[in-house]
């Protein structure tokens, strides 16, 4: 085995955000801030993903589709 180092590499990059949500965010404003300008643009014609990205475990499923994955009524953000 060989081992490969490429800290050089993992370490060069930056990343920007246009918004970071903390857990006090709640689903409406989640939704008023990313989906509602997609769903507005759907309305009018447009087509528009929402696509979430995270750790696993995160919370992603539970904000898309709501507590009980979508299951029952819906509370989460997806349409």
């Amino acid at each position: 085995r060989t081992k490969v180092d490429l800290t050089k590499f993992t370490c060069a990059h930056k990343f920007y955000f246009d918004t970071v949500f903390d857990q006090d965010t709640s689903n409406e404003q989640i939704y008023n801030m990313t989906c509602k300008p997609l769903v507005d643009f759907f309305f009018e014609g447009g087509k528009a993903t929402c696509f979430a990205y995270g750790q696993t475990g995160s919370g992603k499923t539970y904000t898309m589709m709501g507590p009980e994955g979508g299951k029952k009524e819906q509370n989460g953000l997806y349409v």
